[in-house]
């Protein structure tokens, strides 16, 4: 007894199939961009418990930080913030391990709701950096979908406030950790008020010579490898 012969598939039909199968993927993959959207904050923001201004207050998102948004209700944002925090001292949360790029400051009472995602040991220092997570609620008047219109702020208020006293420096001639040190002493004889400082600071230290391999992509907020 033979075996049924196989049956021809026409390649119309093989592409049909293909077609299936991509824009399948396509509606999952947009439903998790859909959960879980980029978001730039375009000033300091209180992170909080509920969408609510008379909430607890869980953190202090910090101008520039980068967030996941997972729900918008009532005017706030039910968001994901992540961070890197030395061992041992949890409530202050950076963009990247061993650069002082303030992403977020931890209420003293709140330390428990951060959960820990990931950890990396500094080959030089060895020093152990622990990669955190914390979700909570911000004012939907407080981020933007994109990054540029935040730089391009900094970039007016560095260009104007910056050259009083000198030239204007280079922001890839420093590190992320010099910038704040720099900006410490010299962020106050701009006359702006801490909340710019603050931003020049944060667009410095993305540009800065270590880190500007590793700014996040304009427009989704990925990471951009070196060389693209």
């Amino acid at each position: 007894m033979g075996f049924p012969a196989k049956t021809a598939t026409s390649p119309g039909l093989v592409a049909l199939r293909r077609g299936l199968a991509s824009f399948a993927l396509g509606v999952l993959a947009g439903a998790t961009m859909a959960l879980a959207d980029p978001l730039f904050l375009s000033s300091s923001a209180a992170l909080s418990a509920a969408p609510s201004g008379q909430s607890s207050e869980l953190a202090t998102v910090s101008v520039a930080a980068r967030v996941e948004r997972l729900e918008t209700t009532d005017g706030f944002h039910r968001v994901a913030l992540e961070g890197w925090a030395r061992a041992g001292a949890s409530r202050v949360l950076f963009a990247l391990p061993g650069k002082r790029i303030l992403v977020a400051s931890i209420a003293k009472d709140q330390v428990d709701t951060l959960e820990q995602t990931g950890e990396v040991v500094d080959a030089d220092t060895g020093i152990t950096w622990n990669r955190m997570r914390i979700e909570g609620w911000i004012p939907e008047a407080a981020a933007e979908p994109q990054i540029d219109p935040i730089w391009s702020a900094a970039w007016t208020f560095f260009t104007e406030r910056c050259t009083a006293c000198h030239q204007r420096r280079v922001p890839d001639h420093y590190t992320a950790n010099q910038w704040r040190s720099l900006i410490k002493v010299m962020g106050p004889r701009t006359g702006l008020p801490e909340e710019e400082q603050m931003l020049i600071l944060a667009f410095l230290q993305h540009h800065a010579s270590d880190t500007i391999a590793q700014r996040p992509n304009t427009r989704t907020g990925a990471v951009i490898a070196p060389g693209r």
